[in-house]
C-alpha cells in the first residue's frame, strides 16, 4: 500500500484522502488558507505504510508497466519495431544480455524530468525525484508545460527561458520601429533604384549567392561615380595600403576615385535607429526590474535547502563534532537545527577513490564475464586477453581518439588499467593515514527564520573576520566563546563542488588565466580560418564555419574548465560564460567588422560585410537549434552503443542523457542580441532575424530540456544576474557604440570634400586610365565613364586618409573630422553628435551599474557585515518538505549512472540525498566503503534498494562495525540529522 493521508477541512467538514506528494509538505500554507486546520491542530496521519514486497525493486517494473501513451515516441518505436531487428539490437536473442527496455525505462524515469500525476488540472505540478516509484509520475508535456513550471529545473533555467521570451519581444518591437529605415533603404530615394524583396533559392548557392545574403532593406549601395582627387591628397602608397581602388591617367597627373552616390544620411534615418536602440535599453532596464521580482517569486515557489542553511567559511580546523555546532546554532531557531554537514580538506583522497572506482568500472566493462574482485580470474583473463575492435568505429576511437583521452583514464587497455590501479592503491593507503581538517560547515535550520536570524546576528566585516577582533561582541555569538564566524547563505546542494572546496585562491587565478589565454589563441585561429573561407568560398561556407565554431569551441572550453577548480557550480558557470562569450562575440561580430575593408562595408559581393553578416544570422537561426535537437552523440549512444552493451551498467551509461551547461545557453542568447544590435544601423532587418533566432531557440531548448538533456546541477539566480548585469547591458552599450561609429563613417567611400574645382568630362573606352585594385594590381580600364562632380575630393595624404577614425573616442564629429578632411552633411553631424554623447552616457552607466556597486559593497564589507534576505519567509518547516535535497557530499562521474556519495548516511533521512536507484542500495555508490578506517561506524554494505527504510540505521541488515573507534579522526565528511519530532511542536508530523 502506498503512503496515504487524510486531512480535515474546517469550512466544509469534509475528509479528503491525499495520496500525491504535491498536496503535502510545502503546500501546507496553501491548504491552511483554503480552510484546512491551522498549524496547531493540523494533522496528516498515516493510514497505511509502504509494503516493500509490492514495490518493484528494479527498472523492470517501469519497463513492463509504463503505458505507451506516457512514453516518448522514440521509446515506443524502439520497443515496438526496432528491437525486433537484429541489425539494430544484436543481443535480442541473448538471454544474458541487458534488457534494452530497461535502458529506455532508465532514460525516462531517471534521466528525464518527471512530475507527479495530477488527479485534477487545478492541482499544482510538482517535480518528482528521479526513480520515484511510490506515486505515479509522468513526463513533462512539451506543449502544456508553462514557463512557471520550468522553475522545477532550477531558478536559473526558468530565468533563462524568461530572458529569451523578453529579448525576442524586444528585438521584434525594435525591428517594427525600424521599418521606416528598411523602406527607405529599398527606395530609389536612397540608391536611385527601387529594390524588391525576392524569395531566393533555399541554399542560396551558385552565382547569385551574394544576392541571397544581401537583404534589399539594408544600406547596401552599388551606385558609384568617379571623382577627381585633389593634388596632394592622393598618395598612391596610402591608397593601396588602405585598399582603395583608383584610376590613374597614363601621364600620372590625374587620379580618380569612386564616390558613393547613395543619398546622404538623413536625420530621420539616424534618429529612427537611435530610437530603436533607446527602446532596447528601456526594455532591458524594465526587464531587469521585472526579472529581479520574478526571481524572488521563483525562489519563494521553489523552497530548497539553501533557504534554510548557512555556510561557515572559517570554522576552527578541529571542530569535527556536529553536536557542538548544533548546540551553538540552536539559539537562533526556536525549532532547532535540523542537519549539520562538516566538510574536510580530503579532496585528494576523494579524487583517488574516484579514480579507483572509474578504473575498476572500466575493467569490469572489458571483463564483463568474470568477477573482477577475484584476482586469480583477472590474472588469467589478462594472460589471454587480446583487443578485438568491434567494427570500424572502435578502430577509429583507438587509433585517433585514444592518445588524447588516456590522461582521463579513458580507452585504456586492461594491462594499463591494472598498472594504474596498483599505483592508485599505494596512493590511497597513504592518504587514508592522513589527518584532515575542517574547511566548511553547513548548518540547516528547521525554519527560514532561524537561518535569517543567524545570518543577521553573525554578520561582520571581513577585517574583523581575518583578524578575529572580537571587540564588544556578545560572547554567546562567538563560537567556543572566542571565534568570529564568517557566514553566508550557501549555493544549492547540487551546485556544491565538493572536490574543489579546499582550492587555493592563487592557484585558481593561475588556472583561469591559462585557460583564458588558450581561448585567445583559439580566437586567432578561428578568425584566420573564417576569413580565408569567406575570401575563397563566399559568405555561405564562412557562415556555416562560424556557426560550427560557435558550437565546437564551447566544448573545448568545457574541457579547459576541467582543469580549473571552483567551489560551486555557479562559479564554474561564470568562468565558462566569460570564455565562451568572449569567443562568440569576437568570432561572430568584431572580427567580421574589423576584417572588412572600409570601402567594402556597403557592397554586396560575397566577401563584403553585409552579405557575410546576413549569411551568419541565417545560419544562426537554424543550424544550432537543429544540431541540438538532432542530438547526434546522444542518439549514437542510445541507438548504437546501448543495443550492443554487454552489461546493464554499460547500457545505463548510454542513457544518461546529453549534458548541457546553462552558461553556454546564456552566451548563445547574448551573442545574438549583441550581433543584431552591433550591425543594426546598416541592416535593421537583423532585428527581425534575431527575434526569429531567439524564438526558434526557445522552443528547441524547451524540447531538449524535457526530452534530451541530462539533469544538471540546480543553478540559482546568480548566473542570470551575472548575465544580465554584465553582458546584456554590455551588448547594448557596445552595440550602440558600433552604430555611432557606423553613422560617423557613413558612406564608407573614403571621399572627403576638396577645395579646388574639378574638370567635368566624359571618357570613352577608359580614357587612357589604368585601374589599380586594392591589392596593387594594375589593369587597363576600358569602360566609358563621366566625371560629373564639379569639385575635387580628398582621400589620403602622406599620414592619414579620409574617414580613418581609428579608436577616436567619443564617437562625435569633432573627433572624426578636421580642417583637412570633412565629409559629413549637417544631418549626419547631428545624428553622430547625439549618438556619440549618448554612447558616452551608456558606457558610464554601464560602469556604474556593473562595477561601482560591487566596489562600494566590497569596501563596506571590509568593515561591516552585509546581509539582506530575499523574498518572504514561507513559514514552512524544513522537515515538512518531503525528499528535499540536503547538503550530502557527493560527486558526479561519467563512469556511473548515479553520483558517488562521500559521507556516512546511516543517520539521516535518505530523502535528503536527492536521487534514488530503484534497484540498488546507496551503499553501492558510497565511497566510504572503499577504504577501511576506524572512524567508520559500518563497513558492511546493505544490499538492494533501501529508500523505503527512511534511515539506514533502521534497516534490518544494519550492523555497526566492531572496529569502530569514536575517538578516531574522520577522513570523510560528517553529516548528522537530529530527530525532528520533539522540535516540531504543533506542526506537521514527519511521515
Amino acid at each position: 500500500m502506498s503512503d496515504s493521508f487524510y486531512m480535515t477541512n474546517n469550512k466544509t467538514d469534509s475528509i479528503e484522502v491525499v495520496q500525491t506528494p504535491g498536496e503535502r509538505g510545502r503546500k501546507k500554507n496553501k491548504l491552511i488558507k483554503e480552510g484546512w486546520t491551522s498549524p496547531s491542530v493540523f494533522t496528516i496521519e498515516t493510514i497505511g505504510t509502504m509494503d516493500s514486497t509490492k514495490v518493484a525493486d528494479n527498472l523492470a517494473d517501469f519497463a513492463e508497466n509504463d503505458e505507451d501513451y506516457k512514453k516518448t515516441w522514440m521509446r515506443v518505436a524502439v520497443e515496438k519495431f526496432w528491437m525486433k531487428m537484429s541489425w539494430y539490437y544484436p543481443n535480442k536473442n541473448d538471454p544474458y544480455a541487458p534488457n534494452l527496455k530497461e535502458g529506455w525505462a532508465f532514460y525516462e524515469h531517471i534521466t528525464l524530468a518527471r512530475h507527479f500525476h495530477r488527479n485534477r488540472k487545478s492541482d499544482p505540478i510538482e517535480r518528482a525525484e528521479p526513480g520515484e516509484r511510490r506515486h505515479p509520475t509522468e513526463l513533462y508535456s512539451f506543449f502544456k508545460t508553462t514557463g512557471e513550471c520550468l522553475n522545477d529545473w532550477g531558478i536559473g533555467v526558468a530565468l533563462y527561458f524568461n530572458t529569451m521570451k523578453v529579448m525576442t519581444v524586444a528585438l521584434l518591437l525594435a525591428g517594427m520601429l525600424s521599418i521606416p529605415n528598411m523602406l527607405y533603404f529599398m527606395s530609389s530615394t536612397y540608391s536611385g533604384v527601387d529594390r524588391e524583396l525576392q524569395v531566393p533559392s533555399i541554399l542560396g548557392m551558385g552565382s547569385s549567392a551574394s544576392r541571397f545574403f544581401t537583404v534589399p532593406v539594408s544600406a547596401v549601395c552599388n551606385s558609384f561615380s568617379w571623382a577627381e582627387c585633389q593634388s596632394g591628397y592622393c598618395n598612391e602608397d596610402k591608397l593601396v595600403k588602405e585598399k582603395i581602388p583608383f584610376l590613374k591617367s597614363s601621364d600620372g597627373a590625374t587620379i580618380l576615385v569612386q564616390e558613393n552616390e547613395c543619398d546622404d544620411l538623413t536625420l530621420d534615418v539616424g534618429m529612427i535607429n537611435f530610437a530603436a536602440i533607446i527602446l532596447l535599453v528601456v526594455i532591458t532596464f524594465l526587464f531587469s526590474l521585472y526579472q529581479a521580482k520574478k526571481q524572488v517569486i521563483y525562489d519563494e515557489n521553489k523552497v530548497t535547502a539553501s533557504d534554510y542553511s548557512i555556510r561557515v567559511k572559517n570554522p576552527p580546523k578541529d571542530a569535527i563534532d556536529p553536536d557542538e555546532w548544533e548546540a551553538f546554532f540552536n539559539k537562533y531557531d526556536s525549532k532547532g537545527v535540523a542537519v549539520v554537514t562538516i566538510l574536510l580538506n580530503n579532496s585528494p583522497l576523494l579524487r583517488a577513490l574516484l579514480t579507483r572506482r572509474t578504473l575498476r568500472k572500466n575493467l569490469s566493462n572489458l571483463f564483463y564475464d568474470i568477477d573482477i574482485n577475484n584476482q586469480e580470474e583477472v590474472e588469467k583473463k589478462l594472460a589471454t586477453y587480446q583487443f578485438q575492435p568491434n567494427g570500424c568505429l572502435d578502430r577509429i576511437l583507438y587509433c585517433f581518439v585514444r592518445p588524447f583521452v588516456k590522461c582521463f583514464n579513458m580507452l585504456l587497455t586492461p594491462t594499463e588499467i591494472m598498472e594504474k590501479l596498483k599505483q592508485n592503491e599505494i596512493l590511497i593507503k597513504e592518504l587514508q593515514e592522513k589527518e584532515y581538517e575542517v574547511t566548511d560547515v553547513l548548518v540547516t535550520f528547521e525554519t527560514e527564520d532561524g537561518q535569517r536570524l543567524a545570518l543577521e546576528t553573525l554578520k561582520t566585516g571581513q577585517i574583523d573576520v581575518r583578524t578575529q577582533r572580537r571587540g564588544n561582541r556578545i560572547e554567546a555569538n562567538l563560537f567556543r566563546g572566542q571565534y568570529i564566524l564568517d557566514c553566508e547563505e550557501p549555493p544549492e546542494p547540487s551546485a556544491f563542488r565538493y572536490l574543489d572546496l579546499d582550492a587555493n585562491v592563487f592557484k585558481c587565478i593561475v588556472q583561469q588565466t591559462i585557460t583564458f589565454g588558450i581561448i585567445i589563441v583559439l580566437i586567432v585561429i578561428a578568425s584566420i580560418m573564417v576569413r580565408e573561407t569567406r575570401m575563397a568560398r563566399g559568405p555561405a561556407p564562412a557562415a556555416i564555419l562560424t556557426s560550427s565554431m560557435n558550437i565546437l569551441i564551447p566544448n573545448v572550453a568545457k574541457l579547459l574548465i576541467l582543469f580549473e577548480q571552483h567551489a560551486s557550480e555557479d562559479d564554474r558557470q561564470k568562468s565558462m560564460y566569460l570564455k565562451i562569450t568572449v569567443f562568440r562575440w569576437v568570432n561572430t561580430a568584431l572580427l567580421l567588422k574589423i576584417s572588412a575593408p572600409l570601402t567594402r562595408q556597403l557592397l554586396d559581393q560575397d566577401t563584403d560585410l553585409i552579405p557575410s553578416i546576413n549569411a551568419l544570422l541565417i545560419s544562426e537561426m537554424f543550424l544550432p537549434p537543429l544540431i541540438s535537437i538532432a542530438d547526434i552523440m546522444g542518439n549514437l549512444s542510445k541507438h548504437y552503443f546501448a543495443p550492443r552493451a554487454k552489461t546493464m551498467h554499460q547500457m545505463l551509461l548510454c542513457f544518461k542523457g546529453t549534458p548541457y551547461n546553462l552558461a553556454e545557453k546564456y552566451t548563445d542568447v547574448s551573442k545574438i542580441v549583441f550581433v543584431v544590435i552591433f550591425f543594426s544601423a546598416l541592416n535593421p532587418s537583423l532585428l527581425f532575424m534575431g527575434a526569429i533566432a531567439l524564438f526558434v531557440r526557445y522552443y528547441a531548448d524547451k524540447y531538449c530540456v524535457m526530452r534530451i538533456w541530462s539533469s544538471a546541477p540546480y543553478i540559482g539566480s546568480n548566473l542570470a544576474n551575472f548575465s544580465r548585469k554584465y553582458f546584456f547591458t554590455l551588448a547594448l552599450a557596445l552595440g550602440a557604440l558600433a552604430c555611432a561609429y557606423d553613422w560617423g563613417q557613413f558612406p564608407y567611400d573614403r571621399v572627403c570634400n576638396g577645395a579646388t574645382n574639378a574638370t567635368t568630362l566624359s571618357y570613352d573606352n577608359g580614357g587612357g586610365f589604368d585601374l589599380i585594385y586594392p591589392n596593387g594590381t594594375v589593369v587597363d580600364f576600358t569602360e566609358t565613364f563621366t566625371v560629373s562632380r564639379e569639385s575635387t575630393v580628398r582621400v589620403c595624404n602622406e599620414k592619414v586618409c579620409c574617414q580613418q577614425i581609428g579608436i577616436n573616442f567619443p564617437p562625435v564629429p569633432s573627433r572624426f573630422e578636421n580642417d583637412e578632411f570633412e565629409w559629413m552633411s549637417d544631418d549626419q553631424r547631428t545624428v553622430s553628435t547625439i549618438y556619440g554623447w549618448t554612447c558616452v552616457g551608456f558606457l558610464i552607466a554601464y560602469a556604474v551599474i556593473a562595477f561601482c556597486g560591487n566596489f562600494i559593497r566590497l569596501i563596506f564589507s571590509q568593515f561591516v557585515g552585509i546581509y539582506r534576505p530575499v523574498g518572504k519567509d514561507q513559514k514552512i518547516d524544513f522537515s515538512s518538505i518531503k525528499d528535499i535535497d540536503g547538503f550530502i557530499p557527493q560527486v558526479q562521474t561519467g563512469s556511473y549512472a548515479y553520483p558517488l556519495l562521500a559521507c556516512n548516511i546511516d543517520y539521516i533521512d535518505q530523502g535528503l540525498i536527492g536521487w534514488n536507484d530503484p534497484g540498488n542500495s546507496y551503499d553501492d555508490y558510497n565511497m566510504i566503503f572503499d577504504v577501511p578506517h576506524p572512524s567508520l561506524t559500518r563497513t558492511t554494505r546493505i544490499m538492494g534498494s533501501t529508500r523505503h527504510w527512511g534511515q539506514l540505521k533502521n534497516h534490518e541488515d544494519f550492523t555497526e562495525s566492531d572496529n569502530f573507534d569514536s575517538d578516531a579522526k574522520p577522513i570523510f565528511a560528517i553529516v548528522k540529522q537530529w530527530s525532528l519530532s520533539d522540535r516540531r511542536k504543533g506542526g506537521l508530523k514527519r511521515n
